[in-house]
């Protein structure tokens, strides 16, 4: 969360000229409510499951930037699912900062945060720092400026897609 993962996943688009989906975007638009409003009528297991069916309906041959939101990392099909078919980047951003850029943007439309309180927060994000650490193809600090981070992800997905491709089936 805060990472910069949907503004990163824009400017790729835009220099790759490959098509951007979002996985939270799909999600509102296919249950015509808002992420937070799922959250609070029908809680975060039933949000991990609307996560994976719109992952899983997803065409892998369309060679798409997949923006997802952090929490997709709970669920172990959805990983499976990511490295299969594509190059996992994770944005790496520190906790502070994170916190800073909740704190200035629209934290309203964060369920989480309000959910679980700055505290609760910092637990979440701790414990799934693991978890994206195994999940990533490669981590890139989210510290960074977006025009370079989303340069550096270009360039890295870039020379992941070459060496896949030499090592053949």
């Amino acid at each position: 969360m805060a990472s910069g993962k949907s503004t990163v996943a824009a400017r790729l688009e835009g220099s790759t000229r490959r098509p951007r989906v979002s996985v939270d975007e799909l999600i509102k638009e296919r249950a015509g409510r808002s992420i937070a409003s799922l959250f609070a009528d029908e809680g975060p297991a039933a949000f991990r499951r609307r996560e994976l069916e719109t992952l899983e309906s997803l065409d892998p041959e369309r060679n798409l930037l997949v923006d997802t939101g952090g929490g997709i990392v709970e669920t172990e099909k959805a990983l499976t699912l990511l490295r299969t078919n594509g190059v996992v980047i994770w944005l790496d951003c520190p906790w502070k900062e994170v916190r800073s850029r909740l704190k200035e943007g629209p934290a309203g439309v964060r369920p989480l945060v309000q959910q679980l309180g700055w505290a609760g927060l910092e637990e979440l994000f701790r414990r799934r720092r693991p978890i994206y650490a195994a999940a990533a193809d490669f981590r890139l600090n989210a510290s960074a400026d977006l025009e370079s981070l989303a340069r550096t992800a270009m360039h890295r997905s870039l020379v992941w897609q070459r060496q896949v491709d030499r090592r053949g089936p």
